[in-house]
């Protein structure tokens, strides 16, 4: 069991990293930027359901990690 309960804290922590980054991507107040976001990385008024999506797939959390990097770099 505690494969599985250190699994679920890495997730937690990825989902807890992900509402961060949506947060900073808001409160950058780009529209372009928010655009791009919420078109290829976390959708508009995310749940807790879809950040646990994100935080699990690690192909979907690599390329949000990658595209929110490429989307603070260029501000």
């Amino acid at each position: 069991m505690a494969i599985k309960n250190t699994k679920q804290s890495e997730i937690e922590r990825k989902i807890e990293l992900l509402k961060d980054m949506h947060n900073y991507i808001l409160d950058m107040g780009d529209d372009l930027v928010y655009d791009i976001w919420i078109r290829d990385g976390v959708p508009d008024e995310p749940d807790d359901e879809i950040f646990e999506f994100i935080a699990s797939n690690d192909d979907d959390w690599r390329e949000v990690c990658e595209l929110f990097g490429k989307l603070v770099k260029e501000d």
